[in-house]
């Protein structure tokens, strides 16, 4: 072989090698990119609000409760989820639609819990809003087609978790009843955000 040829083909193979050596493009996911992924789900808070130790019946004022048609009466319970505690306000009297709201306080999880196949089968939507200036999720068709919640990012592991429905009947689109989710979520933040 002349000394030209090998000189050639060295050129051809060390070429290659640097540029299969060289290339920084992996496509394996690595730890840290799935967890950068995961804490750029959502847009960033404008602040942290702990619900830690915070009693979900105080969440909304009385006037608020009346801006909502809702009567004073506030029904604590305590939720399936560690450590979270719930309330619920709605109307039994009056004009229809008849309105009824859970307000949820978690504190054991994470709202990108939301976002993974498990919790998103079975939905009929999710969509991400903004409660307050905070990222939200709308979610609907999770128990029945006409009940919505709206989930909003409180802090790591914390979220707000707010499920409106027809308090008596069924209704016949969750349309209403996300509005309704949206409202009251709008005043518990604003409540929130007073007393933080």
């Amino acid at each position: 072989m002349s000394h030209r040829r090998t000189t050639v083909l060295l050129t051809i193979l060390i070429a290659t090698s640097v540029t299969a050596c060289g290339s920084s493009e992996d496509p394996r996911p690595t730890p840290t990119s799935a967890a950068q992924s995961t804490t750029r789900a959502f847009p960033p808070r404008p602040k942290d609000i702990s619900l830690k130790d915070v009693d979900p019946c105080q969440l909304l004022t009385d006037q608020q409760l009346e801006q909502l048609t809702y009567g004073r009466n506030r029904l604590p319970d305590k939720g399936s989820r560690l450590g979270e505690a719930q309330c619920s306000v709605g109307n039994d009297f009056g004009p229809m639609p008849r309105l009824g709201s859970l307000i949820s306080l978690v504190v054991s999880e994470d709202i990108t819990a939301w976002l993974t196949p498990e919790r998103q089968s079975g939905l009929e939507g999710s969509q991400r809003i903004s409660i307050a200036g905070y990222p939200a999720l709308e979610i609907t068709g999770k128990a029945t087609k006409d009940d919505c919640q709206v989930v909003v990012d409180v802090a790591d592991g914390q979220y707000l978790d707010i499920l409106s429905a027809p308090n008596r009947g069924r209704g016949t689109s969750p349309e209403p009843y996300c509005v309704e989710a949206k409202r009251v979520a709008e005043m518990v933040m604003t409540t929130l955000l007073a007393k933080r």
